[in-house]
């Protein structure tokens, strides 16, 4: 314990007396955790968003009133097979019209005129990737199933909702591109800093490193500090970037819930803001370790 704690102190020391450069590394250390963090904010959150989209969407399924209750249920059992079906729920005429009174109460004469005939039974059909639909279409489209279709009223889905899941996915992947490759930069340019950071503490100290050779001090008593000084630019970084995150996802994520659904993702960072701190300082300290160790393996030959 003691000599752990020796090794905290001197390492603690070098980040002190290196002001200027401890200054600099933690900077870019920090940016690059932000930019990690904030990629995984928008991708969580536009994730939600596209999930919470493509609930809307169903493919209603309108029938003729020759159908009998045997053919509608053969109907719907050939698409409950599909694997791109979720569910499959049957609305018949009565309960069409009731939910039209219920919605629209102010055409409830509309409906008198036409004797409800406007109104069919039919197949609402929920999805699992609304964008992948030829083997529905493919069984609406078999004889057997054709002949039951309202001719009036073709098959239809929201084709709305699904342009806008279209342009999410869109925005998504390029964040993701875009989030990963400003993510891999920041950590190379990080990388490269502490190890000059790192390489110029070894050159400044290899006086003290002989000295310390000669009276016996082990290798790892050696490393040790710089160690301990490379772990410090992650965690202070990882800190500062945890202020920075939670600060605007808190204060920016419910003014933006209108476009993009930041709920799921705010309940995530409340729930769990431990974890993601411990995460972030994690990835700040094996940045800042490995980066060391690169250093020390070049430049400090014990």
């Amino acid at each position: 314990m003691l000599q752990l704690w020796r090794v905290m102190h001197a390492g603690g020391r070098n980040f002190m007396r290196n002001a200027w450069l401890s200054t600099a590394a933690t900077a870019v250390m920090t940016i690059t955790l932000s930019i990690i963090v904030v990629s995984f904010i928008s991708n969580s959150a536009l994730t939600s968003t596209i999930k919470g989209v493509t609930d809307k969407i169903d493919i209603s399924i309108y029938l003729n009133d020759a159908v009998t209750p045997d053919q509608r249920k053969a109907f719907q059992t050939a698409l409950e097979q599909n694997p791109n079906v979720e569910t499959v729920h049957y609305t018949s005429k009565a309960d069409a019209v009731a939910a039209f009174k219920t919605e629209h109460p102010e055409n409830t004469k509309a409906l008198e005129i036409t004797g409800n005939a406007a109104l069919p039974a039919s197949l609402q059909i929920k999805t699992t990737d609304p964008k992948h639909l030829d083997d529905i279409i493919a069984i609406t489209n078999r004889p057997e199933f054709k002949a039951m279709l309202d001719p009036k009223a073709p098959p239809s889905y929201s084709g709305k909702n699904k342009d806008t899941i279209n342009n999410i996915v869109r925005i998504s992947n390029f964040f993701k591109t875009t989030g990963l490759i400003a993510s891999v930069i920041f950590v190379i340019i990080s990388i490269l800093i502490i190890f000059n950071t790192i390489r110029m503490a070894i050159f400044t100290r290899r006086d003290e490193i002989e000295i310390m050779k000669l009276v016996g001090a082990t290798k790892w008593f050696i490393r040790g500090p710089f160690l301990f000084e490379a772990a410090m630019y992650g965690l202070v970084a990882a800190l500062i970037a945890a202020a920075l995150s939670f600060s605007l996802l808190l204060g920016g994520g419910p003014k933006l819930s209108g476009y993009i659904n930041f709920q799921s993702t705010i309940d995530l960072f409340k729930n769990y803001p431990l974890l993601i701190i411990a995460g972030e300082m994690m990835i700040g300290v094996c940045i800042g370790v490995f980066s060391s160790l690169l250093a020390m393996s070049r430049y400090l030959k014990l």
